[in-house]
Order: structure tokens, then C-alpha cells, then sequence
């Protein structure tokens, strides 16, 4: 008999119904999963280790002499022909011994860039695990835990690239660099080398360009200022970003007394005790070595800022750098700012500036970028590109009128210009004249103020506001900006130049706007790409809001304040003048501020002249948006584009020409007189329907000139037409269309005119008004325009006679105001 506990045979241990031949062990997937998940572990370390040694294998080698080494860098126009060359040489002047260096100065970079310094080996490995943490949660790139030996190896040796290569390169340089050198050589090199903006290159150059002083003379709410700079010069700028620098400078100071290198009462002390900056940054190398100085510095700026390109890399590193200038652009921009019989006169030796850019809006390629009227040192402040002032009422197109079109409205939607407020805000025209009831198209030739921000108040504050920012206007605060004297330009921080010339670009270009870029294309010196552009771009608007914006832009330069701009081909533009802030200036009449802004079917452009600092010595007193920026514009357009074909603005599907009537926007009547119907373009949707409402007739005494009334005796009586206004206005105040009334007391006779429409017909108010603060520190009144404008439509004596809508319609481009005399200091504005 077996025994119950014997073991059973392979062949009985099978399942039932299974063979030995068939049966299949069972895979026990938990230990599979660790087992695969061990060898990709393993696999993973090794490929990843076998990288880092290739990658740390590559990286160049150094010595004492590789901290001087120099390849020149070229820069290539818009044609592939070489301008300029980039190679060192910077304002830099050296500190021979680290205790030269004050050092309460090395204890502010020290706060701000790596404390640990002296205490590690040219790694901090803590922060570089945080980094690595935050790199795979937000992104390579995401965060960085350079040491300063780390940036001094970056600064020298590598690519500003992002990658995992370059990091592992960086670690393994800095290492080999504290092998090398003491820790204090090292911090000596850093503050040698370091970029503090305006030019400066060395804690010893910056001490003298910022403050005028030595180095051991620095107090140190100077110190703390100076230490913020390097990590972006122009970002933290105390000329470009007052605020920004002072935020920064404050941190600092907080940071020293947080690692005890000052005490709190001390930094307390410093931070009220703010630095006094000279008036100008004093700097010592200007740029008559270099061709084409001022695009040279922004193509440099956006290298630096936008892609991260070093300062050495740039002067060192042997690139080569593709940018978008046309030469005969930028010379012919140069000799005109340059040019004195282009600015008005001065009260002393102190220069009214100008700054103009000029873009190709087809592909958003900057042609052109002039700073100031003379370049007197490299680096230093670039008014087209970096300084931030009021537009004034180049911004009427970019948040009043284009998002009007948008929104339904017309070049013939007729509003009364007459004195109106919003709360405490009651906007002004440049002139203290009041028309009555214009148009669109009217209101953009003659800049005429209370229009604009009637029509914004109807569209909605906010619309405006959206349509500035898709068409590239970085700066505006929602808190401060989106309010009715945005429709004058009154911005808190202001535009410049190339923004505007970006803006205006997008009207020309069928409503696309491309962001403005200097730079097409960055290779290193061995031909690898290290940078290729692909601007933004968007469809700002529809292509007939486009069309439309640019055909009133071009009667403002044939007939309206800007015909000091005037070309032999198809040109539009706008004028735009800041005054005098009042609350400081009081009653002194002048301008803070003038721009003139235009488009042709090949380039925009946008001219600024103002001075660098307004006060009471130094304003403009009759210089106005048409006066010498105008004229500046045309002279820089006219040798840009000599040579070129001529062509128009296209014409899209979409548009219709209607003869209307401009004291209502709608279908002449019967009553319209001829003088007030001209032919007007619209997009087809918002053509008018209906039959203008606001002409009556009236029966007067030929006798006594009144109207005649029951018993009345007369020898003859004459049936007069007038016009019938909508609205009430100040008697004190009249617009000058009042004039066109029929005399008091009139009584119709026979077709009668009630209230126009103020909108294109089937247009709805898209917002409720919102109110108004005070006007900003520069007045939002103080724009441009025709300083004798009689009122649109005639002088104002009313007409006799029955007509009918088959007169003679006028053209759009024909006014009852005769042109603008050309010619300097004319009172355009």
C-alpha cells in the first residue's frame, strides 16, 4: 500500500485536461515588472553616465589665456552683407587686487548671487537638487542654481543654450576652475567681466558710469544698486526701470541683512537713503567703429534679452548673426534725425531728441532703428526702442478707431463734438473749438479729441483696450490704462517707437500683425543654428477694418494735420501731440511730447521728438505731431523708398463707395444740401439704409429774417433749409455747426428732421459708459490738429433753396477746409 504522503509525479501534478507537453508555468507579473524595471534602471544609469562622460569629454579646456581669448562676431543686413563687427573692446577698466573692491559691494553680490560661495567647490549642490526638482516639474530651463564660478564659466566658455550638455559641461568646468584658481581670483574675474548695462563692463566702469565715483567711494545703497544689474541690465536699468531697479536694490538689501552681513537697522537705513544717479549715465566708449550704431545696440539688447545670447558669446564667440536691416533704410533714418534743420530751436545747449523705427510690415522685419539724434556711446539709452512715452493721439487708430470699425461703426458715423464730461473727466479739443456733428473720417483728419472719446466711451472701454493689446502694445496696465483717457493716449508707462511702428504695420498689412524682430537667424561659429526667429503673428482685425483705417489715415496726410508728410505715392499717417501736464507746469503753454505715424503699402513707420527730461526749461512751445516729425518722417520714407514701384493700398472684396450724408451718416434726403453729401466708403454690412433725418425746411420773412408766424405781414417769403441738431449744448460754448440752425422760434414747414443716429445703422452700444478718472500726469488733451479749422461742412450760413440728393457728391479726400500749408512750424499739430 503507498503512502498517503508521497509526492506526486511530474505527470500527475498537471492540471486536468492538460498534457506535459502542453503545460505552461504561470508568469508572476509583480516580479516581472521589478525585473524590467531594474534593467532600464540600469540600462538608463549607464546610457545616461556614458552621456555625461562624452558630454563633460567635450567640453573645452582652459587655461590662464582662454579668459582673453577673442573671435569676432559679424553681422550680416537684411541682404547678407556684412555691417558690423562685434569683437571686445568694452568700456572696462580692470581692479587689479579683490580688495580694491569694497566690501560691503562683494557682500552684496555675494547676498544676491551665491552666498554660498566661499563654501563650496564651484557647485552648489543643494541648489542645483532644486533645480533639477523644479527642471522636471516646470521644465528644462525652468530654474537655475548657478554658482558665481558657475556664471564666470558661462560668462567665458559655453553656448546660452538650455540643455542637459550644456549643464553637465558648466559643472565640469567649474569644478576644474576652483582647482585652478583661488576663490578670490575667481570673484575678482566675475566682477571684472560682468555687464552692468549703459555701456559699463566691471565693477569699476559701473562705479564711474551710474555715479561718477570710484570704486572705495560707494555707499551702500550704491553698492546694492550696482550688485542688481548684471543679471539683466536692461531689464534692471534705474534709466530704462526706475521702479524695477529700486524693487531690486531693496531686495538686496534685504538679502544682506538675512545672512548678516549688514545689520536690519542698516539696511533699513539704506534703503531709505536713495542713490543720487547722474544725470546721464557718463560713459566713456562711443561707436565710431561700428557701422550702424544704433540697430547694432538693439540687435545686441535683443540677443541678450530674448534669447539669452552672453556678452561673451557675442564679442567672442565668432557668430554670426543675420538681422533685418535694410542699409539704405537706416542711413537715410540716420541723416534725418542727425539733420538740425529737422528740429525746432531750443532755449539753450541742452538737445530736443528724436527716435524713429521703421518696419517692413509684411514680415514684421525691422528696416530701420535710430535712438537719438547723435550716438555718443555704445549701449546706452535707445528712445525707439526702450524709453516709454505718452502717444498722444498716434493712439486715437490703435484703441478708438479700429475697434470701432470692428465693432460695426463707420468713416461716416456721425457724433457731436461738443463739450461733454464723464464724471470728473470732460475732454478738450487742442484747439478749444467745437465742430457740432462730424464723422469718423473727419475726426481722424482734424485729431479732433471729445470725438474719440465719445466713440470709445460708446464701443466700451474695454474693447479698446483689447484691440491695443493684440496689436502688440506691451505696456498697459489694466488697472490704470483702461479708462476714457486711453482714447487719447493717456497710458500710465507709455509706448515707443517700434511697438507703434509694429501697430500702425497691421492696418497696412491687412490686419495681420507680425511682432517687430531685428534678428532673422544666430549661428555659432561652426554654421550651428543657435537661433531662428519665427516672429508671432495674428489677425489683429478684418481686412476691410484694415482697408478702411488706412484710406482715413491718408486723407489725415492729404488734407488733414499731417500733410508736412506728404509723398509722391499712396502714404496715411496720424499726428499726435502730449501737452504740458498741468499740475506741474500750470498755465505754460508747450508740448511734452510729438509723434507722427505712418504706413505705405511697403513700410510703417514712427517718429518720436520730445526731450529726454521735460521741465520748466526744456518743453516744446509749438512743435507739433504734422510739424517737424512729419517732416522727419517724410524725408526718412522718400529716400527708403526711392526707387520703388509704385502701388496703392489694396482694395479687398467687401467694400462699397455710398454717397452720404456727413451730418448724419445716412442716405441724402431731399433737404441735403450738395455741399454736405459726399461719397464714402463702407464695409458692405454697415452701408446705410435709411434717408438722413436731420435737415428741415422753414419759411421765412424776407422782411425781418425770422421765421414767419401767423398775422405776420411780408413781401415775400423765403423757404430756407437748416439743420436740426439732436442735442442741446452750452449757449456759452457753441459748436460751429450751430450756425447752420434755423434762427429761434422756427416752426418746420413741410419735411421735418428729428435726432440723427450716432452709430452706423443696426450698430448696438456694446458697453455701458464707463466713468473717467482725472486726466493722467501728461494731459490727454494736449493732440493735434488744424489750429484754424472752420467748422466741417461749410461756414455755417444756412442754404436757400430746395436741393435733392443728385448734386454734385464730394470725393472723401475733399474737404471744405482747405489743405494745411506745408512747410515748417505750420499749425498742424
Amino acid at each position: 500500500m503507498e503512502s498517503e504522503n508521497r509526492q506526486p509525479n511530474k505527470k500527475e501534478s498537471l492540471s486536468p485536461g492538460t498534457s506535459q507537453k502542453g503545460a505552461r508555468k504561470k508568469i508572476r507579473w509583480p516580479r516581472m515588472i521589478l525585473l524590467i524595471a531594474a534593467v532600464l534602471i540600469v540600462a538608463t544609469i549607464g546610457i545616461g553616465s556614458g552621456l555625461i562622460f562624452a558630454w563633460a569629454f567635450e567640453a573645452p579646456s582652459f587655461s590662464a589665456g582662454n579668459f582673453d581669448v577673442h573671435t569676432t562676431s559679424v553681422l550680416y543686413d537684411v541682404n547678407k552683407q556684412e555691417f558690423t563687427k562685434l569683437h571686445a573692446g568694452e568700456n572696462r577698466t580692470l581692479v587689479e587686487n579683490i580688495n580694491d573692491v569694497p566690501l560691503q559691494l562683494r557682500q552684496a553680490f555675494l547676498a544676491i548671487e551665491d552666498n554660498k560661495f566661499y563654501d563650496h567647490h564651484g557647485v552648489d549642490v543643494i541648489a542645483n537638487i532644486r533645480a533639477v526638482i523644479a527642471n522636471i516639474t516646470g521644465g528644462f530651463g525652468s530654474q537655475g542654481a548657478s554658482t558665481i564660478t558657475q556664471q564666470l564659466v558661462k560668462l567665458t566658455f559655453l553656448t546660452p543654450e538650455k540643455t542637459i550638455k550644456r549643464k553637465v559641461q558648466e559643472l565640469v568646468l567649474s569644478m576644474q576652475l576652483e582647482r585652478q584658481y583661488s576663490k578670490d581670483e575667481i570673484f575678482l574675474m566675475y566682477l571684472n567681466r560682468i555687464n552692468f548695462g549703459e555701456g559699463a563692463y566691471g565693477v569699476k566702469a559701473a562705479a564711474k558710469t551710474f555715479f561718477g565715483k570710484e570704486l572705495k567711494d560707494l555707499k551702500l545703497s550704491e553698492a546694492a544698486l550696482l550688485a542688481g544689474l548684471p543679471n539683466a541690465p536692461s531689464k534692471w536699468s534705474p534709466y530704462k526701470n526706475p521702479d524695477g531697479a529700486e524693487q531690486r536694490r531693496q531686495l538686496i538689501l534685504t538679502q544682506m541683512a538675512k545672512y548678516g552681513y549688514i545689520t536690519n537697522d542698516e539696511a533699513e537705513k539704506a534703503k531709505k537713503a536713495l542713490p543720487q544717479l547722474l544725470d546721464q549715465p557718463k560713459r566713456s566708449v562711443a561707436g565710431n567703429d561700428i557701422n550702424l550704431p544704433y540697430f547694432t545696440d538693439a540687435v545686441i539688447e535683443e540677443c541678450i534679452d530674448k534669447y539669452g545670447i552672453t556678452e561673451d558669446m557675442l564679442y567672442k564667440g565668432g557668430l554670426r548673426i543675420y538681422t533685418t536691416v535694410d542699409a539704405k533704410v537706416q542711413k537715410a533714418a540716420e541723416a534725418a534725425l542727425s539733420d538740425p534743420n529737422n528740429y525746432p530751436k531750443g532755449k539753450d545747449n541742452v538737445p530736443i531728441q528724436a527716435a524713429i523705427a521703421v518696419v517692413d510690415h509684411s514680415n514684421g522685419e525691422v528696416r530701420a532703428i535710430v535712438g537719438g539724434r547723435e550716438y555718443t556711446a555704445r549701449r546706452g539709452l535707445n528712445r525707439a526702442t526702450s524709453q516709454m512715452r505718452q502717444p498722444g493721439s498716434v493712439f486715437k487708430p490703435i484703441a478708438v478707431y479700429g475697434p470701432a470699425l470692428e465693432k460695426g461703426r463707420s468713416p461716416a458715423t456721425v457724433l457731436d463734438d461738443v463739450p461733454t464730461r464723464y464724471g470728473s473727466y470732460e475732454p478738450g479739443n487742442y484747439d478749444g473749438q467745437f465742430r457740432g456733428l462730424i464723422n469718423m473720417r473727419e475726426a481722424i483728419r482734424l485729431s479732433v479729441n471729445i470725438y474719440a472719446v465719445k466713440m470709445l466711451n460708446e464701443i466700451g472701454v474695454q474693447n479698446g483696450f483689447a484691440f491695443a493689446r493684440n496689436l502688440g502694445i506691451t505696456n498697459m496696465d489694466e488697472k490704470n490704462d483702461m479708462n476714457l483717457p486711453l482714447a487719447l493716449g493717456g497710458l500710465s508707462k507709455g509706448t515707443n517707437p517700434l511697438e507703434l511702428a509694429g501697430a500702425y504695420g497691421a492696418f497696412a498689412n491687412k490686419g495681420v500683425w507680425i511682432e517687430p524682430h531685428l534678428i532673422v537667424k544666430v549661428e555659432d561659429r561652426d554654421g550651428k543654428a543657435l537661433v531662428e526667429v519665427k516672429p508671432k503673428r495674428q489677425v489683429a482685425m478684418k481686412e476691410t477694418t484694415a482697408y478702411l483705417m488706412t484710406h482715413m489715415l491718408q486723407t489725415v496726410i492729404s488734407s488733414g494735420t499731417g500733410t508736412n508728410a506728404q509723398l509722391d505715392r499712396p502714404a496715411g499717417g496720424k499726428t499726435g501731440t502730449t501737452e504740458l501736464p498741468r499740475e506741474i507746469f500750470g498755465n505754460i503753454t508747450g508740448n511734452k511730447d510729438a509723434w507722427f505715424a505712418g504706413i505705405t503699402p511697403e513700410l510703417s513707420g514712427v517718429v518720436w521728438m520730445g526731450y529726454d527730461k521735460t521741465d520748466q526749461n526744456h518743453y516744446m512751445y509749438k512743435t507739433y505731431g504734422g510739424s517737424y516729425p512729419a517732416q522727419m518722417w517724410r524725408s526718412v520714407m522718400s529716400k527708403a523708398l526711392q526707387g520703388v514701384p509704385v502701388k496703392g493700398f489694396e482694395r479687398p472684396p467687401g467694400i462699397v463707395e455710398v454717397n452720404v450724408d456727413i451730418k448724419s451718416g445716412l442716405l441724402p434726403s431731399s433737404l441735403t444740401p450738395p455741399d454736405f453729401v459726399e461719397t464714402e466708403l463702407f464695409e458692405e454690412s454697415t452701408a446705410p439704409t435709411q434717408t438722413s433725418n436731420v435737415w428741415v425746411q422753414v419759411d421765412i420773412n424776407a422782411d425781418t429774417g425770422l421765421p414767419t408766424k401767423p398775422g405776420d405781414k411780408a413781401s415775400h417769403i423765403e423757404r430756407k433749409i437748416f439743420l436740426k441738431r439732436p442735442d442741446g449744448y452750452d449757449p456759452n460754448r457753441p459748436p460751429a455747426d450751430a450756425e447752420l440752425e434755423a434762427p429761434a422760434g422756427a416752426a418746420p414747414s413741410g419735411t421735418t428732421g428729428t435726432a440723427p443716429n450716432s452709430t452706423t445703422p443696426g450698430a448696438t452700444n456694446d458697453a455701458p459708459a464707463l466713468p473717467a478718472p482725472p486726466p493722467s500726469t501728461t494731459s490727454p488733451s494736449g493732440t493735434n490738429g488744424t489750429t484754424h479749422a472752420p467748422p466741417a461742412g461749410g461756414t455755417g450760413t444756412a442754404k436757400s433753396g430746395t436741393s435733392t440728393n443728385g448734386g454734385n457728391a464730394k470725393t472723401t479726400n475733399g474737404s471744405a477746409v482747405p489743405p494745411t500749408p506745408s512747410g515748417v512750424g505750420g499749425p498742424q499739430g
